[in-house]
């Protein structure tokens, strides 16, 4: 009986280091697993999949390296391989477009080009970059740095002296006195620090004082008109000329004439 039970108390002892061996041997395996230090694939006979070549995406073309170029209107040069840039082949198209201004200069390498220099237009600086983008195509980014050239002042000049024609013996105005003397009138209210002077003239016939009358008369209607239709007073002068005889031509000789200062 003794033996017996010293036999069943050895099996039990080895069914518990076997269930604690497996235990640890699973525990080991996981841990194995979790941190990718399982057995390798060549170790199960696991092939791996080759993936087609043409699923896998195409590595972008480099610029050829050390290849860049600089051109103007006159010339073209490049340095490095060229071989990859069709365009080269055809600089002399390039070096025309580069012709639309002032100093204008293309540089830059097989993807990159800079545009600069000066030219007349925001127009032409559009145009000048569709071009160059035109001529490098799509692959290339072109970079429009040209300046649009200031506008130079234009020189504001004058209007003449307007002349009035009058009837004879008569100091009213002309009927067309309003459109003889709207360039003045323009020119006055545009140029505020600027006057308005007046002089009237007479014709050779009648007496000396009554044409002085006369032309004194016609110079103060021309006045009235032009503070009628908004000009200030205090920038009116009328002013007797040096003559105011108008001469031989009668016609000629009976008018106003306005001139600005």
């Amino acid at each position: 009986m003794n033996n017996n039970l010293s036999m069943h108390e050895n099996q039990s002892s080895y069914s518990l280091w076997t269930w604690l061996i497996a235990l640890l041997l699973a525990i080991l395996l996981l841990w194995m697993l979790l941190s990718g230090r399982g057995p390798s694939s060549s170790c199960c006979g696991v092939t791996a999949v080759a993936v087609p070549a043409e699923t896998m995406p195409a590595a972008p073309i480099a610029a050829a390296e050390g290849f860049g170029f600089n051109a103007n209107c006159k010339e073209f040069s490049h340095t490095g391989d060229a071989k990859d840039y069709a365009w080269v082949a055809n600089s002399e198209s390039l070096k025309t477009l580069l012709c639309g201004g002032e100093e204008i200069n293309a540089s830059g390498d097989g993807k990159n080009v800079v545009l600069t220099g000066i030219v007349d237009s925001e127009a032409t600086k559009t145009k000048m970059g569709e071009d160059a983008q035109a001529y490098f195509g799509a692959g290339i980014a072109v970079d429009n740095q040209l300046t649009v050239k200031a506008a130079e002042p234009v020189a504001v000049v004058a209007p003449p002296a307007a002349k009035l024609y009058f009837d004879t013996a008569k100091t009213n105005q002309p009927a067309d006195s309003a459109t003889t003397l709207a360039p003045i009138v323009e020119w006055l209210k545009a140029n505020p620090s600027s006057k308005a002077v007046i002089s009237g003239f007479h014709d050779s016939r009648g007496s000396v004082a009554r044409n002085a009358q006369l032309a004194k008369g016609r110079a103060q209607s021309t006045y009235e008109t032009l503070v009628a239709v908004g000009v200030d007073a205090s920038r009116i002068e009328i002013r007797k000329p040096t003559d105011i005889n108008g001469g031989g031509n009668l016609d000629e000789a009976r008018r106003v004439e306005v001139s600005v200062e």
